[in-house]
C-alpha cells in the first residue's frame, strides 16, 4: 500500500492529509500541544474517526511516545540515543525504525529484519510531503502511520531546538 503525507499549509500544529494513490484523503493526522508542551497527535480515518492517539511523556530522559487505542495503550515509541543516528524501538508492535530521519529516507523492519514500510521524500520536492510504502500486508496501517507522524514531529522539535540553539 503507497499512501503519502502532506502537511497542510498555514498549520501551526502537525496536521496532515495521508493520500492514496488516487489523490483521495484516506487518513488524517492532527497535532496539538497541551499547557506542559507535550506532543499529541490524533490519527483519524477518511470519516473523522480516531484509529490512534499519540502522546508524548513528560519526564521521559529520551523522546518516548504512548500510542493509544480505544484509550488503551497498544505501543510505546522510544529514541534511542546511545547510537550514531538515532534509532527508535517500537514496544508492541516490535519494529526498529532506522534510517536518514532529517531527510526521510528511513524503514520499518520488524524483529527478524524483515521490511515493514519505507518512508522517503526523494520523489517529493514540496515541503513537508512524503512517501509511505506499507510492504508487510499484515502490517496495522493505523500503527505504521502512528509511528511515521510521531518520528516526523520528534524530529521537526528536535531540529527547531538545534537550529533555535545555533543563534
Amino acid at each position: 500500500m503507497r499512501l503519502y503525507a502532506k502537511k497542510k499549509v498555514l498549520s501551526w500544529t502537525q496536521d496532515f492529509s495521508i493520500m492514496n494513490e488516487r489523490d483521495e484523503v484516506v487518513y488524517t493526522a492532527k497535532g496539538q500541544f497541551d499547557l506542559l508542551g507535550r506532543r499529541k497527535l490524533r490519527i483519524l480515518d477518511g470519516n473523522g474517526n480516531e484509529l490512534a492517539f499519540i502522546k508524548q511523556r513528560v519526564a521521559a530522559f529520551s523522546t518516548t511516545m504512548d500510542v493509544l487505542v480505544n484509550g488503551y495503550e497498544t505501543m510505546t515509541i522510544r529514541k534511542k540515543m546511545l547510537s550514531f543516528r538515532p534509532t527508535f524501538i517500537i514496544q508492541g508492535e516490535d519494529w526498529i525504525v532506522r534510517g536518514n530521519f532529517l531527510n526521510y529516507e528511513y524503514v520499518i523492519e520488524d524483529g527478524n529484519g524483515r521490511l515493514v514500510a519505507e518512508i522517503s521524500k526523494k520523489f517529493f520536492s514540496w515541503t513537508d510531503t512524503f512517501g509511505i510504502d506499507i510492504i508487510d500486508d499484515r502490517a496495522n496501517v493505523a500503527h505504521v502511520i502512528a509511528v511515521v507522524m510521531a518520528i516526523h514531529t520528534d524530529m521537526q522539535t528536535s531540529s527547531t531546538a538545534a537550529a533555535s540553539a545555533n543563534f
